[in-house]
């Protein structure tokens, strides 16, 4: 196999595959580190947090829904309807205090970030992060945190 790689841009070049990597970004396993506890997840949205273009944000205290992450069909099910996954990705950043975070990316734009709780993963499997939807118009943006853990066989659905 073919590699090579340059000090600037850090390119990595290998079997036909490229990588453009900002600096202080390291290359991951290709595989997904939460799937070491399953393909579905079962994820609880916290209250949102509204940010206008004016740079104003508000907390509204609407209950955040629960919604699943189903990584073997590509999709998320949430109450309002099903999402395809376009992509998602392990990043890990030199330095961090923070093993590994998932970025997955939805088709309607919407981005969840998601961080294992415990690094080790000794104590617990649950991953925490936030969903992010950028929006047009007065308001740009609504970011809710989120709880996930894996689904159990058995475990009921919702």
């Amino acid at each position: 196999m073919n590699r090579s790689a340059s000090t600037c841009g850090r390119v990595v070049a290998g079997a036909g595959i490229v990588a453009m990597l900002a600096p202080g970004m390291v290359l991951a396993q290709a595989s997904n580190p939460m799937w070491q506890s399953g393909y579905n997840w079962m994820c609880e949205a916290t209250a949102r947090t509204i940010c206008e273009r004016d740079g104003t944000c508000k907390i509204d205290g609407a209950a955040g829904a629960k919604f699943e992450i189903e990584y073997e069909n590509s999709r998320a099910l949430f109450p309002e309807g099903t999402v395809k996954i376009k992509r998602h990705y392990r990043q890990t950043v030199n330095d961090s205090p923070l093993q590994a975070e998932v970025k997955v990316e939805l088709a309607d734009n919407r981005v969840l970030w998601l961080t294992a709780v415990d690094a080790s993963r000794t104590y617990s499997q649950a991953w925490t992060g936030a969903i992010v939807e950028p929006k047009g118009g007065v308001v740009l943006s609504i970011t809710q945190g989120v709880f996930c853990l894996p689904e159990t066989s058995g475990t009921p659905k919702g």
